[in-house]
């Protein structure tokens, strides 16, 4: 019995220590799932947070990152300007319309009361006018009475104006005939004037071979043969004047004092025309010569035979 009660007491023993053992194996491990739940958290925050670093440092590191955000920040702010600026905008152009509202009714006052000014200044004018009118009207009907009584004396006025009309009707008409008379005697002297230059051209045609050779003859002894102590010899044409035409020394006062003249006699030009043409030879004083030439080429002789006659007594005196 004895042996019995050991091993009962061996094997409460025995069970004893198991359940113990068993009882702290539950209570270790219980210990251990919870250390493995924390540590599991603490691990799992831990990689959470390596994450979010290398997100954070792939952002960061991203070279265009910051301008992004720079730009939305940007936009942002442009966005909150326009809108800024729209609002602005509207409370002008709210303002602008009152104003321009205010402005409308100002003007249609004003052009009321311009309206109102010239129909009251019409009204006074017609106003006026009527005054006027009657007033006039008030006089012609007084006038009439008394230019009744002043019929005489106007029809002596008008008797008086006619006379005076017609006077001056007979002046003006004698005035037109002494025009009449002017212009007529104009017209004759005119045409005097005209027949006397046409005589007088024909002269002129009928001497200007002559002058044109007398000139050639001076112009030729003025070049060759003349010295400088001698004065030159000097042709003058008054053949439209007078039918004349001479050679002179330079230093002669006078145009009487020629040496030849070549002119036609008569007092007219329809004479002179009809007349001979005559030279005159005044070379040497002592013996004058005048006498009519049948032609140019006598004359032209003469002319310069008489001035080499006079050179050489000239040139005879000298030596």
């Amino acid at each position: 019995m004895p042996k019995k009660k050991k091993k009962k007491k061996v094997l409460k023993k025995k069970n004893n220590t198991s359940i113990k053992k068993s009882l702290v194996n539950k209570r270790n491990k219980k210990k251990n799932k919870e250390i493995q739940k924390k540590l599991s958290k603490k691990v799992k925050k831990k990689n959470l947070r390596r994450k979010k670093i290398k997100k954070l440092k792939k952002k960061l590191n991203k070279p265009f990152f910051l301008e992004k955000v720079k730009n939305k920040f940007e936009d942002y702010v442009k966005r909150i300007k326009i809108k800024i600026y729209v609002y602005l905008t509207k409370l002008q152009i709210k303002k602008t319309k009152e104003d321009i509202i205010k402005l409308e009714k100002l003007i249609k006052r004003e052009q009321r009361f311009t309206e109102q000014k010239i129909k009251s200044r019409d009204n006074f004018r017609l106003q006026l006018v009527r005054d006027i009118k009657a007033e006039e009207r008030q006089k012609i009907y007084r006038l009439k009475d008394h230019l009744w009584k002043l019929g005489d004396r106007f029809s002596n006025i008008r008797e008086r104006y006619k006379e005076y009309r017609q006077g001056i009707r007979n002046k003006q008409l004698a005035e037109l005939a002494i025009r009449r008379q002017n212009r007529e005697q104009a017209r004759i002297v005119l045409e005097a004037e005209k027949a006397e230059n046409s005589l007088k051209q024909e002269l002129v045609e009928r001497l200007e071979r002559f002058s044109r050779n007398m000139k050639s003859i001076v112009f030729q002894i003025n070049k060759k043969y003349i010295t400088k102590k001698r004065p030159p010899l000097r042709f003058i044409d008054n053949i439209s004047e007078n039918g004349e035409c001479l050679i002179k020394n330079d230093d002669a006062p006078t145009d009487k004092d020629y040496l030849i003249l070549l002119y036609v006699e008569g007092e007219d030009v329809s004479q002179r025309l009809n007349n001979p043409i005559c030279l005159d030879d005044k070379t040497d004083i002592s013996h004058t010569k005048n006498f009519q030439p049948k032609n140019i080429f006598e004359a032209s002789d003469y002319i310069i035979e008489r001035l080499a006659i006079m050179f050489d007594k000239e040139r005879k005196l000298k030596k």
